[in-house]
């Protein structure tokens, strides 16, 4: 019996030993871009973009990258595909050239990102549109400054203005299921529709009203969390309706947050910081980054996760210290 202690002891220690192996690693880009969005459509194919009109994509998981020959040197904001063909790129004019052009627009491709057609947004204005989202239906909806809301026509291409009460900076959206969605903004801004975002309604908050929420996401079909400046964070678990300020200490504002089960979830923010829950939000603890830039984005595809930001800031993670995307990753030039 006592030999079976022993062992078992052994066995604890070694998974312990692996456990603290798994830690975010930074990449060489190879570039100072900084990156805005990191998509993946499946756990090989993915896509990479930013500041001065930065594309880089992979087809291995994220091992090897490679970079598009620029088209153009306005900042790319978000990109977002729906299949292997067909994708949307979210772009900012550079305000030192735009003239009297709209401050936003976009750019879709049919070919898998080989050529991209600029679109502009009907009656598209300075108000900047910093999101795109889609429901489980791949309907789209665009947001930004001053409330401004466009909708996905039918023709799959044309991007009509909507009138809104909102007159709120609008940031990030997420949907639970086909119905059940959020959208958050500044000024303790939370939206949330039970219609496939067809209809938004403001959603009850307890705690410090004031925040300006950065990023929301749901895990599962009823709980959500949302994240912001000075560190707060709310959590929902009634598909979005009322919305609770949870204990945490902190302070740095936090950009995006991503969820890898009900249990298991992340934040990133400014001057490198990640943490972490292990126990649905109950506690957030930091974990080390080796980096100070701004985080933007994270998300994880399988076990291994992603976090970009300034910089030409790209760290990599995987719980599993066997993961052969947890090694260096090569920066390649078309």
């Amino acid at each position: 019996m006592k030999g079976i202690k022993i062992v078992f002891t052994i066995m604890l220690l070694c998974l312990a030993a692996q456990v603290s192996k798994a830690e975010w690693t930074k990449q060489n880009t190879n570039s100072f871009a900084w990156y805005k969005d990191i998509f993946f459509l499946d756990e090989n194919k993915g896509w990479l973009v930013g500041t001065d009109g930065i594309i880089s994509s992979t087809v291995d998981g994220g091992t090897t990258w490679m970079q598009t020959k620029k088209f153009t040197t306005d900042s790319i904001l978000q990109v977002y595909f729906s299949d292997e063909l067909n994708g949307w790129l979210l772009c900012e004019r550079n305000m030192y050239s735009r003239g009297n052009n709209p401050t936003s627009y976009l750019r879709r491709t049919t070919d898998g990102g080989l050529t991209w057609e600029k679109i502009e947004f009907e009656d598209g204005g300075r108000e900047r549109v910093v999101k795109l989202f889609f429901n489980m239906d791949k309907v789209g909806t665009a947001f930004g400054e001053g409330g401004v809301f466009y909708k996905l026509q039918d023709d799959g291409k044309t991007w009509k203005r909507s009138k809104t009460a909102i007159h709120y900076l609008l940031l990030d959206a997420a949907y639970a299921d086909e119905k059940v969605g959020a959208i958050v903004g500044t000024g303790g801004t939370i939206l949330f529709t039970e219609d496939s975002g067809y209809t938004w309604e403001k959603a009850t908050l307890l705690g410090d009203t004031d925040t300006r929420f950065n990023a929301v996401y749901f895990a599962g079909t009823k709980g959500a969390w949302a994240v912001g400046t000075r560190g707060r964070i709310f959590y929902s678990n009634g598909g979005g309706r009322l919305w609770r300020q949870q204990e945490s200490t902190v302070t740095a504002n936090l950009n995006d947050v991503y969820f890898t089960s009900v249990n298991n979830g992340w934040a990133v923010g400014d001057n490198g910081i990640i943490v972490r829950t292990r126990d649905g939000g109950k506690n957030w603890d930091d974990v080390p980054a080796k980096v100070n830039h701004k985080l933007e984005k994270i998300t994880f595809v399988g076990t291994r996760g992603w976090a970009i930001g300034f910089g030409g800031t790209v760290l990599t993670y995987s719980d599993s210290p066997n993961d052969p995307g947890a090694k260096p990753l090569l920066m390649k030039r078309s």
